[in-house]
């Protein structure tokens, strides 16, 4: 008798077992809520990091290449019209110019180019021949943002072909560009020029203004790029550019 009563008095009731199930279930939705939540801000961090990365190699990029400018002034073309003598009043070849930027899409560059949304052009040197092929050391580099805001660096072998030359490769360096700005600040002295006229910041170049005629063939003494994306928000850099 003693040996049933303590038997029925260790089992579990219906409601006992009905509570347990429910906890289970509770605890079971909490910890997936918690690992969802864990699973996300992983992803999050991923896609942030991932964009930071992307930011970081668009900066090295620029910063070798303009660490690397060479000093190579437009090419003139040998028969037809001279787009540089139109746009400056070139009249002696000495002032053309080695570095072109425009801002806005529908611009000067993009139009010499062919290209939208074309913003800095130059020639740079010791590009890298690790196949020893039958080339140029000289690349002509054009960084461009397109309507979809994806920033590129185009490229080409410098064989004095015309601007709006096919490139040879283009990279994409940025996605979700949401504002671009690039400034350039003119060289500290400029034959021509009085300490006032030095040491300015444009926004394109070589600058418009009839007061600095002096800096057609001179390049710029900095960049500074100004820059917001969907995923990182405003973010802004300067750079030296070698030879100026």
């Amino acid at each position: 008798m003693t040996s049933r009563l303590s038997t029925r008095q260790t089992g579990m009731t219906l409601v006992e077992l009905l509570i347990a199930l429910s906890l289970s279930v509770m605890i079971s939705t909490v910890a997936y809520r918690f690992l969802d939540t864990a699973v996300l801000a992983e992803s999050q961090a991923e896609a942030v990091l991932s964009d930071v990365m992307a930011m970081e190699a668009f900066f090295v990029h620029l910063s070798s290449d303009l660490q690397l400018i060479a000093d190579r002034s437009v090419v003139k073309p040998a028969v037809g019209v001279d787009p540089m003598a139109a746009l400056f009043d070139i009249a002696d070849d000495k002032y053309r110019p080695a570095l072109l930027a425009s801002a806005g899409r529908k611009n000067t560059l993009s139009t010499l180019t062919q290209r939208d949304g074309s913003f800095l052009w130059f020639t740079r040197r010791d590009w890298v021949n690790p196949q020893q092929q039958a080339r140029s050391q000289l690349q002509r580099v054009l960084y461009r943002l397109d309507q979809d805001g994806q920033l590129w660096r185009d490229y080409w072998p410098e064989r004095n072909q015309p601007l709006s030359t096919i490139p040879a490769g283009s990279r994409r360096l940025l996605d979700s560009v949401q504002e671009l700005q690039v400034s350039y600040l003119s060289p500290f002295y400029a034959d021509g020029l009085d300490a006032e006229s030095s040491a300015q910041w444009y926004t394109q170049w070589p600058p418009q203004e009839q007061s600095a005629k002096p800096l057609l063939s001179r390049l710029p003494a900095a960049i500074r790029v100004h820059i917001k994306t969907s995923q990182l928000g405003s973010i802004e850099r300067m750079f030296w550019v070698g030879g100026a």
